[in-house]
């Protein structure tokens, strides 16, 4: 009977065995279309993040470049040549707009030809300015709404800049 017993042990520890190593056997074969899984999801993130970091260069390479636009613009505004371009463009403190029978097409013509005149003789540096003011007063806007103001305005302000520019210096 201790042998029957034993023979009874030893039979149901191998079918325990047998259940343990085929359910290991799964588990292998899970944990292995798990990893094949993990490495193809790695591979995208690496693609998606080399996409993203080539994107982010290129944005960080245009903002350097307007930035650097930027400094240019500002350089070439605060130039004393621009500030004398300026002066010779605009009438000086003494005079003043009159105010004579005219209508709006005529005035915006004449500015026109002042505004072309001036860059005739202008630097390419200084252009930038004048075709500002000449897209102003040619622009559909400016035609439809009167806009004829707004370059007055200007003027005046760029007036008002250089007399402050020419006290501070």
């Amino acid at each position: 009977e201790t042998l029957q017993a034993q023979i009874e042990s030893k039979m149901t520890r191998v079918g325990e065995l047998g259940v343990e190593l085929a359910e290991t056997a799964n588990d292998l074969e899970d944990t292995k279309q798990a990893l094949e899984a993990d490495k193809k999801f790695k591979q995208e993130l690496e693609e998606g993040c080399a996409t993203k970091t080539q994107e982010w260069e290129e944005v960080k390479k245009t903002r350097a470049e307007e930035l650097v636009a930027l400094a240019e613009t500002i350089k070439v505004l605060n130039d004393d040549d621009a500030l004398e371009l300026f002066k010779s463009t605009l009438p000086s403190a003494s005079s003043s707009f009159v105010q004579v029978a005219a209508n709006k097409a005529s005035l915006r013509a004449r500015a026109l030809e002042a505004l072309r005149a001036a860059h005739k003789v202008a630097g390419a540096q200084d252009r930038a300015g004048l075709d500002f003011l000449t897209l102003a007063l040619t622009g559909k806007k400016s035609l439809s709404q009167g806009g004829f103001d707004k370059v007055i305005k200007m003027c005046d302000e760029m007036v008002e800049t250089l007399k402050r520019e020419q006290v501070d210096d």
